[in-house]
Protein backbone atom coordinates (compact mmCIF):
# COMPACT_ATOMS: atom_id res chain seq x y z
CA UNK A 1 0.00 0.00 0.00
CA UNK A 2 1.19 3.45 -0.89
CA UNK A 3 0.60 6.31 1.34
CA UNK A 4 -1.06 9.38 -0.21
CA UNK A 5 1.77 12.21 -0.24
CA UNK A 6 1.02 15.06 1.87
CA UNK A 7 1.70 17.06 5.48
CA UNK A 8 0.63 15.08 8.14
CA UNK A 9 -2.05 16.74 9.79
CA UNK A 10 -1.16 18.77 13.24
CA UNK A 11 -1.23 16.73 16.52
CA UNK A 12 -3.57 19.08 18.20
CA UNK A 13 -6.74 18.35 15.51
CA UNK A 14 -6.11 14.43 17.19
CA UNK A 15 -7.36 15.91 20.61
CA UNK A 16 -10.47 17.16 19.07
CA UNK A 17 -11.28 14.56 16.75
CA UNK A 18 -10.64 12.05 20.27
CA UNK A 19 -12.68 14.50 22.74
CA UNK A 20 -16.63 12.57 22.10
CA UNK A 21 -14.56 9.68 23.41
CA UNK A 22 -13.60 10.85 26.56
CA UNK A 23 -15.61 13.31 27.36
CA UNK A 24 -18.78 11.20 27.32
CA UNK A 25 -16.77 8.88 29.92
CA UNK A 26 -16.30 12.26 32.23
CA UNK A 27 -19.87 12.76 31.46
CA UNK A 28 -21.02 9.96 32.68
CA UNK A 29 -18.14 9.46 35.66
CA UNK A 30 -18.39 12.98 37.06
CA UNK A 31 -21.81 14.72 36.09
CA UNK A 32 -24.21 11.57 36.35
CA UNK A 33 -21.91 10.03 39.65
CA UNK A 34 -22.26 12.99 41.34
CA UNK A 35 -26.27 13.06 40.88
CA UNK A 36 -26.83 10.00 41.64
CA UNK A 37 -24.55 9.95 44.57
CA UNK A 38 -27.04 12.62 45.85
CA UNK A 39 -30.14 10.68 44.68
CA UNK A 40 -29.70 7.94 46.93
CA UNK A 41 -27.82 5.37 44.09
CA UNK A 42 -24.78 3.45 45.88
CA UNK A 43 -21.31 3.17 45.23
CA UNK A 44 -21.23 -0.20 43.43
CA UNK A 45 -23.80 1.14 41.27
CA UNK A 46 -22.29 4.34 40.35
CA UNK A 47 -18.98 1.99 39.60
CA UNK A 48 -20.84 0.09 37.74
CA UNK A 49 -22.59 2.39 35.29
CA UNK A 50 -19.09 4.07 35.03
CA UNK A 51 -17.71 0.86 33.93
CA UNK A 52 -20.72 0.12 31.55
CA UNK A 53 -19.42 2.63 29.45
CA UNK A 54 -16.11 0.60 29.29
CA UNK A 55 -17.50 -2.68 28.55
CA UNK A 56 -17.93 -2.37 24.68
CA UNK A 57 -14.14 -1.48 24.37
CA UNK A 58 -13.12 -4.60 25.97
CA UNK A 59 -13.89 -6.83 22.79
CA UNK A 60 -14.14 -4.08 20.06
CA UNK A 61 -11.10 -5.49 18.03
CA UNK A 62 -13.97 -7.97 16.51
CA UNK A 63 -15.76 -5.16 14.41
CA UNK A 64 -12.87 -3.37 13.96
CA UNK A 65 -12.23 -4.72 10.67
CA UNK A 66 -15.28 -3.72 9.36
CA UNK A 67 -13.40 0.13 9.84
CA UNK A 68 -10.75 -0.88 7.78
CA UNK A 69 -12.66 -2.64 5.17
CA UNK A 70 -16.23 -1.22 4.73
CA UNK A 71 -17.33 2.51 3.87
CA UNK A 72 -15.12 5.34 4.80
CA UNK A 73 -13.48 6.66 7.98
CA UNK A 74 -15.90 10.41 7.84
CA UNK A 75 -19.23 8.24 7.75
CA UNK A 76 -18.08 5.90 9.72
CA UNK A 77 -16.73 8.75 12.72
CA UNK A 78 -20.03 11.25 11.68
CA UNK A 79 -22.52 8.78 12.26
CA UNK A 80 -20.91 6.86 15.46
CA UNK A 81 -20.50 10.24 17.08
CA UNK A 82 -24.30 11.08 16.43
CA UNK A 83 -25.49 7.65 17.80
CA UNK A 84 -23.21 8.71 21.21
CA UNK A 85 -24.94 11.90 21.08
CA UNK A 86 -28.19 10.73 21.04
CA UNK A 87 -27.31 8.40 24.01
CA UNK A 88 -26.02 11.38 26.04
CA UNK A 89 -29.02 13.02 25.11
CA UNK A 90 -30.85 10.13 26.62
CA UNK A 91 -29.66 9.93 29.76
CA UNK A 92 -31.03 13.38 30.52
CA UNK A 93 -34.26 12.36 29.43
CA UNK A 94 -34.54 9.22 32.13
CA UNK A 95 -35.01 9.82 35.79
CA UNK A 96 -31.29 9.60 37.99
CA UNK A 97 -32.99 7.09 40.45
CA UNK A 98 -31.97 3.94 41.74
CA UNK A 99 -35.13 2.00 39.94
CA UNK A 100 -34.06 3.28 36.23
CA UNK A 101 -30.31 2.49 37.09
CA UNK A 102 -30.37 -0.63 34.87
CA UNK A 103 -31.99 1.57 31.29
CA UNK A 104 -29.34 3.88 32.48
CA UNK A 105 -26.67 1.19 31.84
CA UNK A 106 -27.95 0.04 28.45
CA UNK A 107 -28.21 3.62 27.44
CA UNK A 108 -24.48 4.01 28.83
CA UNK A 109 -23.81 0.85 26.98
CA UNK A 110 -25.05 1.92 23.70
CA UNK A 111 -22.57 4.77 23.93
CA UNK A 112 -19.76 3.35 24.89
CA UNK A 113 -20.36 0.77 21.46
CA UNK A 114 -21.05 4.10 19.59
CA UNK A 115 -17.57 5.25 20.82
CA UNK A 116 -15.78 2.44 20.05
CA UNK A 117 -15.71 3.35 16.29
CA UNK A 118 -15.41 7.48 17.01
CA UNK A 119 -11.94 5.95 18.57
CA UNK A 120 -10.97 3.43 15.95
CA UNK A 121 -11.25 6.14 13.08
CA UNK A 122 -9.58 8.23 14.78
CA UNK A 123 -6.30 6.12 16.02
CA UNK A 124 -6.62 4.62 12.47
CA UNK A 125 -5.77 8.46 11.02
CA UNK A 126 -2.79 8.49 13.68
CA UNK A 127 -1.37 5.24 12.56
CA UNK A 128 -1.50 5.90 8.69
CA UNK A 129 -0.78 9.56 9.01
CA UNK A 130 1.57 10.44 11.84
CA UNK A 131 5.28 10.00 10.88
CA UNK A 132 7.03 7.71 13.29
CA UNK A 133 9.21 10.79 15.35
CA UNK A 134 5.99 12.38 16.04
CA UNK A 135 3.91 9.02 17.26
CA UNK A 136 4.43 10.10 20.64
CA UNK A 137 3.05 13.78 20.71
CA UNK A 138 0.15 12.66 18.27
CA UNK A 139 -0.36 9.89 21.00
CA UNK A 140 -0.53 12.53 23.83
CA UNK A 141 -2.51 14.98 22.04
CA UNK A 142 -5.28 12.15 21.26
CA UNK A 143 -5.12 10.57 25.20
CA UNK A 144 -5.88 14.37 26.12
CA UNK A 145 -8.75 14.60 24.07
CA UNK A 146 -9.04 11.23 26.02
CA UNK A 147 -8.93 12.04 29.85
CA UNK A 148 -9.23 15.61 28.92
CA UNK A 149 -12.56 14.58 28.26
CA UNK A 150 -13.27 15.05 32.71
CA UNK A 151 -13.25 18.79 32.06
CA UNK A 152 -16.54 18.33 29.79
CA UNK A 153 -18.33 16.33 32.89
CA UNK A 154 -17.36 19.14 35.46
CA UNK A 155 -18.82 21.68 33.41
CA UNK A 156 -21.88 19.46 32.59
CA UNK A 157 -22.50 18.94 36.46
CA UNK A 158 -21.78 22.82 36.73
CA UNK A 159 -24.40 23.66 34.12
CA UNK A 160 -26.41 21.06 36.42
CA UNK A 161 -26.40 23.11 39.02
CA UNK A 162 -27.80 26.19 37.52
CA UNK A 163 -30.36 24.64 35.58
CA UNK A 164 -34.06 23.02 36.76
CA UNK A 165 -34.46 20.40 33.89
CA UNK A 166 -32.12 17.15 33.89
CA UNK A 167 -32.20 17.19 29.95
CA UNK A 168 -30.63 20.60 29.17
CA UNK A 169 -27.15 19.23 30.65
CA UNK A 170 -27.15 16.36 28.57
CA UNK A 171 -28.40 18.39 25.61
CA UNK A 172 -25.45 20.79 25.96
CA UNK A 173 -22.73 17.88 25.94
CA UNK A 174 -24.31 16.62 22.80
CA UNK A 175 -24.08 19.00 20.32
CA UNK A 176 -21.07 20.26 21.73
CA UNK A 177 -19.40 16.92 21.21
CA UNK A 178 -21.29 16.20 18.10
CA UNK A 179 -19.62 19.38 16.32
CA UNK A 180 -16.21 17.49 16.73
CA UNK A 181 -17.17 15.87 13.43
CA UNK A 182 -16.77 19.58 11.29
CA UNK A 183 -12.94 19.12 11.92
CA UNK A 184 -12.78 16.04 9.47
CA UNK A 185 -13.96 18.29 6.82
CA UNK A 186 -10.25 19.46 6.17
CA UNK A 187 -8.54 15.96 6.47
CA UNK A 188 -8.99 12.57 4.88
CA UNK A 189 -10.31 9.49 5.44
CA UNK A 190 -7.65 6.28 6.29
CA UNK A 191 -6.57 4.92 3.14
CA UNK A 192 -8.00 1.88 2.27
CA UNK A 193 -5.07 -1.15 0.89
CA UNK A 194 -6.93 -0.84 -2.45
CA UNK A 195 -9.88 1.25 -4.17
CA UNK A 196 -12.57 -0.36 -3.55
CA UNK A 197 -11.68 -3.88 -3.16
CA UNK A 198 -13.71 -6.98 -2.36
CA UNK A 199 -14.92 -7.43 1.08
CA UNK A 200 -13.35 -10.95 0.85
CA UNK A 201 -10.11 -10.21 0.13
CA UNK A 202 -9.64 -7.37 2.38
CA UNK A 203 -10.62 -9.93 5.46
CA UNK A 204 -7.71 -12.07 4.05
CA UNK A 205 -5.40 -9.17 3.81
CA UNK A 206 -6.71 -7.87 7.25
CA UNK A 207 -6.00 -11.60 8.44
CA UNK A 208 -2.75 -12.22 7.22
CA UNK A 209 -1.29 -8.54 8.55
CA UNK A 210 -2.62 -9.51 11.91
CA UNK A 211 -1.47 -12.89 11.81
CA UNK A 212 2.03 -11.76 11.46
CA UNK A 213 1.73 -8.98 14.16
CA UNK A 214 -0.14 -11.28 16.64
CA UNK A 215 3.00 -13.85 16.15
CA UNK A 216 5.81 -11.59 16.66
CA UNK A 217 7.71 -11.25 19.32
CA UNK A 218 6.83 -7.85 20.09
CA UNK A 219 3.09 -8.59 19.43
CA UNK A 220 2.94 -11.55 21.88
CA UNK A 221 4.76 -9.20 25.15
CA UNK A 222 2.57 -6.19 23.72
CA UNK A 223 -0.52 -9.07 24.56
CA UNK A 224 0.63 -9.66 27.82
CA UNK A 225 1.41 -5.92 29.00
CA UNK A 226 -2.13 -5.14 28.29
CA UNK A 227 -3.81 -7.24 31.01
CA UNK A 228 -1.78 -5.73 33.37
CA UNK A 229 -3.70 -2.99 35.70
CA UNK A 230 -1.42 -0.29 34.85
CA UNK A 231 -3.01 3.42 34.60
CA UNK A 232 -6.30 1.56 34.66
CA UNK A 233 -7.89 5.12 36.61
CA UNK A 234 -10.60 3.14 38.49
CA UNK A 235 -10.95 5.11 41.00
CA UNK A 236 -12.05 8.12 38.90
CA UNK A 237 -15.09 7.05 38.60
CA UNK A 238 -16.04 7.10 41.97
CA UNK A 239 -14.62 11.06 42.52
CA UNK A 240 -17.67 12.82 42.46
CA UNK A 241 -19.59 10.10 44.72
CA UNK A 242 -16.33 10.51 47.26
CA UNK A 243 -17.00 14.21 47.78
CA UNK A 244 -19.11 14.17 50.54
CA UNK A 245 -17.02 12.41 52.72
CA UNK A 246 -14.22 14.68 51.94
CA UNK A 247 -16.26 17.71 52.90
CA UNK A 248 -16.56 19.20 49.48
CA UNK A 249 -19.40 21.10 47.88
CA UNK A 250 -20.75 20.65 43.88
CA UNK A 251 -18.36 23.74 42.85
CA UNK A 252 -15.56 22.17 44.16
CA UNK A 253 -16.23 18.63 42.80
CA UNK A 254 -17.27 20.47 39.67
CA UNK A 255 -13.82 22.35 39.19
CA UNK A 256 -11.70 19.80 40.92
CA UNK A 257 -13.36 16.66 38.20
CA UNK A 258 -14.07 19.46 35.44
CA UNK A 259 -11.88 21.85 34.45
CA UNK A 260 -8.76 21.52 36.69
CA UNK A 261 -8.76 17.71 35.91
CA UNK A 262 -9.37 18.15 32.05
CA UNK A 263 -6.30 20.54 32.32
CA UNK A 264 -4.22 18.18 34.22
CA UNK A 265 -4.99 15.26 32.29
CA UNK A 266 -4.08 17.59 29.22
CA UNK A 267 -0.68 18.55 30.51
CA UNK A 268 -0.12 14.78 31.62
CA UNK A 269 -1.06 13.72 28.05
CA UNK A 270 1.30 15.89 26.55
CA UNK A 271 4.17 14.90 29.21
CA UNK A 272 3.59 11.09 28.76
CA UNK A 273 3.59 11.98 25.12
CA UNK A 274 7.17 13.55 25.39
CA UNK A 275 8.44 10.52 28.15
CA UNK A 276 7.04 8.01 24.75
CA UNK A 277 9.48 10.05 22.47
CA UNK A 278 12.17 10.58 24.64
CA UNK A 279 12.95 7.01 26.45
CA UNK A 280 12.11 3.34 25.40
CA UNK A 281 8.13 2.96 25.57
CA UNK A 282 7.19 0.48 27.89
CA UNK A 283 9.70 2.10 30.41
CA UNK A 284 7.85 5.35 29.86
CA UNK A 285 4.53 3.53 30.63
CA UNK A 286 5.89 1.81 33.61
CA UNK A 287 7.16 4.94 35.53
CA UNK A 288 3.79 6.39 34.33
CA UNK A 289 1.94 3.90 36.15
CA UNK A 290 4.00 4.00 38.98
CA UNK A 291 3.51 8.04 39.46
CA UNK A 292 -0.40 7.68 38.91
CA UNK A 293 -0.24 4.77 42.31
CA UNK A 294 1.94 7.50 44.39
CA UNK A 295 -0.76 9.52 43.99
CA UNK A 296 -3.31 7.29 44.99
CA UNK A 297 -1.47 6.51 47.88
CA UNK A 298 -1.06 9.80 49.05
CA UNK A 299 -4.69 10.95 48.51
CA UNK A 300 -5.99 7.80 51.02
CA UNK A 301 -3.14 9.05 53.64
CA UNK A 302 -3.86 12.79 53.37
CA UNK A 303 -6.44 14.30 55.58
CA UNK A 304 -9.96 14.12 53.98
CA UNK A 305 -10.24 17.71 53.53
CA UNK A 306 -11.71 19.64 50.18
CA UNK A 307 -7.78 21.37 49.60
CA UNK A 308 -6.95 17.78 49.35
CA UNK A 309 -9.76 16.21 47.38
CA UNK A 310 -9.04 18.26 45.31
CA UNK A 311 -5.34 18.44 45.04
CA UNK A 312 -5.87 14.52 44.80
CA UNK A 313 -7.85 14.58 42.00
CA UNK A 314 -6.17 16.78 39.75
CA UNK A 315 -2.94 14.90 40.54
CA UNK A 316 -4.41 11.77 39.60
CA UNK A 317 -6.14 13.07 36.30
CA UNK A 318 -2.36 14.01 35.82
CA UNK A 319 -0.90 11.23 36.28
CA UNK A 320 -3.77 9.34 33.99
CA UNK A 321 -3.16 11.10 30.91
CA UNK A 322 0.72 10.11 31.22
CA UNK A 323 -0.50 6.18 31.54
CA UNK A 324 -2.58 6.78 28.39
CA UNK A 325 -0.42 8.32 26.14
CA UNK A 326 2.14 6.21 26.97
CA UNK A 327 0.20 3.06 26.52
CA UNK A 328 -0.85 4.91 22.93
CA UNK A 329 2.56 5.66 22.20
CA UNK A 330 3.78 1.93 22.78
CA UNK A 331 1.02 0.51 20.77
CA UNK A 332 1.56 2.77 17.61
CA UNK A 333 5.20 1.74 17.73
CA UNK A 334 4.28 -1.91 17.83
CA UNK A 335 1.30 -1.90 14.89
CA UNK A 336 2.87 0.18 12.00
CA UNK A 337 0.41 0.81 9.56
CA UNK A 338 -1.59 -1.56 7.29
CA UNK A 339 -5.08 -2.45 9.18
CA UNK A 340 -4.82 0.18 11.78
CA UNK A 341 -7.77 0.00 12.95
CA UNK A 342 -8.04 -3.79 13.82
CA UNK A 343 -4.33 -4.15 14.35
CA UNK A 344 -4.95 -0.75 17.27
CA UNK A 345 -7.86 -1.93 19.02
CA UNK A 346 -6.15 -5.78 19.82
CA UNK A 347 -4.35 -4.36 22.15
CA UNK A 348 -7.00 -1.48 23.39
CA UNK A 349 -9.25 -4.01 23.64
CA UNK A 350 -7.52 -6.09 25.98
CA UNK A 351 -6.01 -2.99 27.65
CA UNK A 352 -9.84 -2.04 28.79
CA UNK A 353 -10.05 -5.81 30.67
CA UNK A 354 -8.72 -4.72 33.36
CA UNK A 355 -10.31 -0.72 33.13
CA UNK A 356 -13.34 -2.41 33.44
CA UNK A 357 -12.27 -4.99 35.56
CA UNK A 358 -10.96 -2.17 38.28
CA UNK A 359 -14.15 -0.16 37.84
CA UNK A 360 -15.87 -2.59 39.23
CA UNK A 361 -13.63 -3.97 41.56
CA UNK A 362 -12.71 -0.63 43.15
CA UNK A 363 -16.63 0.10 43.57
CA UNK A 364 -17.02 -3.03 45.88
CA UNK A 365 -13.95 -2.51 47.83
CA UNK A 366 -15.41 0.73 48.44
CA UNK A 367 -18.67 -0.05 49.27
CA UNK A 368 -17.11 -2.83 51.38
CA UNK A 369 -14.30 -2.00 53.17
CA UNK A 370 -14.39 1.76 52.78
CA UNK A 371 -13.21 4.34 50.18
CA UNK A 372 -10.29 4.74 51.78
CA UNK A 373 -9.11 1.05 51.86
CA UNK A 374 -10.43 1.63 47.66
CA UNK A 375 -7.82 3.93 47.28
CA UNK A 376 -5.14 1.59 48.77
CA UNK A 377 -6.06 -1.74 46.49
CA UNK A 378 -6.17 0.95 43.51
CA UNK A 379 -2.59 2.26 43.75
CA UNK A 380 -1.25 -1.37 45.11
CA UNK A 381 -2.61 -2.93 41.52
CA UNK A 382 -0.80 -0.34 40.00
CA UNK A 383 2.53 -0.72 41.94
CA UNK A 384 2.13 -4.71 41.01
CA UNK A 385 1.74 -3.97 37.38
CA UNK A 386 4.51 -2.02 36.93
CA UNK A 387 6.78 -3.77 38.94
CA UNK A 388 5.92 -6.45 36.23
CA UNK A 389 6.63 -4.42 33.27
CA UNK A 390 9.43 -3.44 34.31
CA UNK A 391 10.96 -6.88 34.85
CA UNK A 392 9.31 -8.03 31.54
CA UNK A 393 11.66 -4.78 30.06
CA UNK A 394 14.55 -5.99 31.96
CA UNK A 395 14.81 -9.53 30.67
CA UNK A 396 13.26 -8.92 26.85
CA UNK A 397 14.53 -7.93 24.27
CA UNK A 398 11.99 -6.59 21.47
CA UNK A 399 12.37 -6.34 18.14
CA UNK A 400 12.39 -3.48 16.56
CA UNK A 401 9.02 -2.20 14.94
CA UNK A 402 10.00 -2.59 10.98
CA UNK A 403 11.29 -6.35 12.09
CA UNK A 404 7.45 -6.66 13.21
CA UNK A 405 6.06 -6.02 9.82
Amino acid sequence: MTEPERRPPPPFLYFILFLPFGATNGYIAVTIGYLASHAGVGDAAIAAMVATNTLPHTWKFTWAPIVDAVWTGKGWYVSSNLVSSLAILATGLVPLTSDNVGLLEWIIFINGLATTFVGMTTEALMAHLTPPDQRGRAAGWSQAGNVGGSLVGGLALLLAEQVDQAWIPAAAVAVGLMSCSFVLLGMGSPPHPDPRPKLGKILRELGRDLKSLLWSRAGAIAIGLCFLPIGSGGALGLFSAMAEEWHTSAGVVSFSNGLGSGLAAIVGSLLGGRLSDATERRRAYAISGVALALVTFGMAIAPHSAPFYVAGVIAYNLGLGMCYATFTGFVLEIIGGGAAATKYNVFASLANIPIFAMGLLDGWVAETYGRETMLWFDGGAGIVGAIVLLMIVAVVKVRRPQDVR
